[in-house]
């Protein structure tokens, strides 16, 4: 299956539920319906920095925005591959109860679709 990083704004607030509010905290990995497992961090109030591993497209830098309910990432391919420069990833997520979170995504190579993530098993 082709994920974003192949070649195929929310508003920000100061949400505790899905993320936390603490600057430097670090979430439990991520892992997406595409296989790709999210490494990230909350930079600030209703800020999120990280990696994203894309498996064979390498990993990737992320910057994000979310609020209690909305979430935006993008992945920025710094690798010089030849895969996509970019994607993004708009949705919303459950919070702290279903931890977890889906949406569209779309990439800088014209490909879109749907995702979803949770917390690594």
């Amino acid at each position: 299956m082709q994920g974003p990083a192949d070649d195929t704004a929310p508003q920000v607030g100061d949400d505790t539920t899905f993320f936390g509010k603490s600057e430097g905290l670090t979430l439990p990995n991520l892992c997406d319906n595409f296989g790709y497992v999210w490494s990230l961090q909350v930079a600030g109030p209703g800020k999120l920095v990280g990696k994203v591993d894309t498996g064979t497209c390498g990993v990737w830098d992320v910057a994000g925005t979310f609020d209690a309910v909305n979430i935006q990432l993008v992945a920025t391919n710094n690798t010089g591959n030849s895969c996509c420069k970019q994607f993004t990833y708009t949705g919303t997520h459950t919070g702290k109860s279903g931890r977890s979170a889906s949406g569209t995504w779309n990439n800088t190579c014209g490909g879109k679709g749907s995702w979803s993530m949770a917390v690594c098993k």
